[in-house]
């Protein structure tokens, strides 16, 4: 099983922002999912951030790498995408995970996760910040 973690940033003028969400049963987390069988990594990125946001993406998302994540050290596919008109917050209904809500939010880049993440958030976050920062977002 491999997974993909679209990461969505803004730059604000109190810094840059990555999106995450309130999952009504399991806390602050990013978007993330499985990759479909035969279903293309950056398709797969795109797919799960529509179904889990509502945002469509028609540009080339930027590959940030792939990092073993999680108990079971699943590979975790990362890409980026910038964005510069999305609202403060939004909820979603999702098309996938039992049509729960999800409320949307930004987290400071420069921030560490809180205790409302789940451990492995902490360990996408500590994979692709960096990353992130290489591409000059976040400086």
């Amino acid at each position: 099983m491999e997974k993909v973690c679209p990461v969505v940033c803004r730059e604000t003028s109190s810094g840059w922002q990555v999106l995450g969400f309130i999952h009504p049963s399991a806390g602050k987390q990013f978007v993330k999912g499985t990759v479909e069988q035969g279903e293309n990594l950056e398709d797969a990125a795109k797919r799960e951030l529509e179904e889990e946001s509502g945002l469509i993406v028609g540009s080339r998302m930027i590959f940030l790498g792939t990092g073993l994540i999680g108990l079971g050290s699943v590979s975790w596919h990362f890409f980026g995408h910038l964005e510069k008109s999305l609202p403060d917050s939004w909820d979603h209904v999702t098309t996938d995970d039992h049509g729960h809500t999800f409320s949307y939010f930004w987290h400071p880049l420069e921030q560490p996760l809180g205790s409302g993440w789940h451990v492995t958030f902490h360990e996408a976050f500590a994979f692709f910040r960096p990353r992130i920062r290489q591409l000059g977002w976040g400086l």
